[in-house]
């Protein structure tokens, strides 16, 4: 026997109102055709659910039982409406985000937080990692969003700018290069350069310019995280090129000081990743904007 939702409705919308008048004039068909809908779904049951009385509709011990299983089932669908409401209002759901080591570190926890307090119901998991990891995960649908601050090199990715970011060479101030009294770019060259590890979008950045400037045959030590490289520049390791963001109070307390070449800044842009032609979740949406009056 197959229970139709829609016969179970017109009964239980009988119940809480006691009257077949006020029942039909509540689910908006005629009181005739309320009727019928309930024998039919007396006969299909094999029992009664109602008392008919003069002065309304009684439920049957059968209709009693009936009820409570009712009263739990439209209970759990106007959850059920509620649940959906708040994800299509970006209440509740999951986010799950990619980010390179920067944006990932220095960038979104501020973000976050700040979605956490106004989002609770919110599930939000934060991958960090390089570029090519990021925009490998966007690409397989392990992240909704990814953020990264190097050149995109996957197709069927969509790539939009929040923010940009400047990087600045950098060493410890006692570092020989920052006692000469006119530094130029040839005094760089030989000097041992602290990088990021391959598949870096910050590393594949610099690289270019160093390039232009045949730097990149300098002695060089790899890091696979921006902190590290950085501390190995406050402790004198040698020239970094460092996003400005990642070291705002090393700067502030001298631990490290920029280099006054200007050639060698580098202005670029942060993006934020999401699959072509998918549409942005409604929990990606309310990120996407408290990350657009965040910055």
């Amino acid at each position: 026997m197959h229970m139709n939702l829609h016969h179970l409705s017109i009964f239980f919308a009988v119940a809480e109102t006691g009257s077949l008048t006020a029942s039909a004039r509540k689910l908006h068909i005629s009181q005739p055709a309320l009727s019928r809908e309930l024998k039919m779904f007396e006969e299909r049951l094999g029992v009664s659910l109602f008392e008919r009385h003069s002065r309304g509709m009684r439920l049957t011990q059968a209709g009693e039982v009936l009820n409570q299983y009712a009263q739990r089932l439209f209970e759990l669908e106007r959850a059920a409406e509620g649940a959906m409401r708040e994800i299509a209002g970006g209440q509740r759901g999951r986010l799950a985000i990619g980010a390179s080591n920067t944006i990932g570190t220095y960038v979104l926890p501020r973000i976050l937080a700040a979605f956490r307090r106004a989002r609770p119901g919110v599930q939000v998991t934060l991958f960090v990692g390089n570029t090519q990891q990021v925009s490998q995960g966007v690409d397989d649908l392990r992240f909704m969003l990814g953020f990264i601050e190097g050149p995109l090199h996957f197709e069927g990715l969509r790539a939009a700018v929040f923010q940009e970011d400047e990087i600045v060479p950098v060493a410890s101030p006692d570092h020989p290069v920052l006692g000469k009294r006119r530094l130029t770019i040839g005094d760089l060259r030989g000097q041992p350069l602290l990088v990021r590890e391959s598949g870096s979008g910050t590393r594949e950045v610099i690289w270019a310019r160093l390039r232009r400037w045949s730097l990149e045959q300098n002695p060089t030590m790899e890091f696979g995280n921006t902190e590290a490289l950085k501390r190995a520049a406050v402790h004198g390791g040698g020239i970094a090129w460092l996003p400005r963001i990642c070291m705002l109070s090393e700067l502030r307390e001298g631990l490290l000081r920029e280099l006054p070449l200007r050639d060698l800044r580098i202005v670029r842009p942060l993006t934020v990743l999401s699959r072509d032609g998918a549409p942005v979740q409604p929990v990606a949406e309310a990120f996407l904007k408290l990350l657009r009056q965040g910055n």
